[in-house]
C-alpha cells in the first residue's frame, strides 16, 4: 500500500466505456499524470547548476488516488546489456575520443548477466511474452535486439487484433 496525491479513483465509473479506450484524454491530455503547469519538479545537470524546470517528462507521474496504477500501458522494455555499462562499451566499441571529457558516468555498478534471472522472472508475473533472444539463439515474433534471456515465458504471443493488422500493413 502506498500514499497516492489526488482525488478516489475507481473502475467505475472513472474507466466505464467509452471512456476507457480514450486516447485524447489519456495517451495525449494525460488525464492521470501530474499537470506541470500547476506543480512540476526541478533539476540540476551538475551541483552549481542553476535549477532547470520541467517543462515535459521523460517518465509520466501520476495524479490523482490509483492513477500510477491504471495508467500503466503495458509496454516494458528490458534493459540491454550495454545500459549497465555504458561508459566501459562505449571506450571499448568507439575509443576515448567519443565521450565528452567532463563524463563520467561509470556504470550502475550491476551487469545484465546479474539481473537477468530477476528480469525474467519479472517477465513471467507481469505475463509479458515471447522472448527475442533466448539463450543466444534469435527468436521469430520476438525482439532479436533484447539481451538474452534464460528462458521463455509460458504465455504464446497475443494474437494480433483488427486496428494492429491495419496499422502493421500501413
Amino acid at each position: 500500500m502506498g500514499l497516492e496525491r489526488g482525488g478516489w479513483r475507481d473502475t467505475h465509473p472513472d474507466f466505464d466505456m467509452p471512456h476507457a479506450h480514450d486516447e485524447l484524454r489519456y495517451a495525449r491530455r494525460h488525464e492521470l499524470m501530474q499537470d506541470l503547469s500547476k506543480e512540476t519538479l526541478t533539476f540540476r545537470n551538475a551541483i552549481g547548476d542553476t535549477r532547470c524546470r520541467c517543462a515535459r517528462w521523460a517518465f509520466l507521474p501520476g495524479r490523482r488516488r490509483r492513477a500510477p496504477a491504471v495508467h500503466w500501458n503495458g509496454v516494458t522494455w528490458r534493459f540491454l546489456p550495454w545500459d549497465f555499462e555504458t561508459r566501459s562499451r562505449t571506450l571499448a566499441r568507439y575509443g576515448a575520443g567519443q565521450l565528452a571529457e567532463d563524463w563520467h558516468q561509470p556504470g550502475l555498478g550491476v551487469t545484465y548477466a546479474e539481473l537477468e534471472a530477476h528480469s525474467t522472472a519479472s517477465s513471467i508475473s507481469t505475463h509479458l511474452r515471447q522472448a527475442g533472444n533466448l539463450k543466444g539463439k534469435i527468436v521469430e515474433g520476438g525482439n532479436p535486439f533484447e539481451g538474452p534471456r534464460s528462458r521463455g515465458v509460458p504465455e504464446p504471443p497475443m494474437k494480433t487484433s483488427h486496428t494492429g493488422a491495419v496499422y502493421a500493413k500501413a
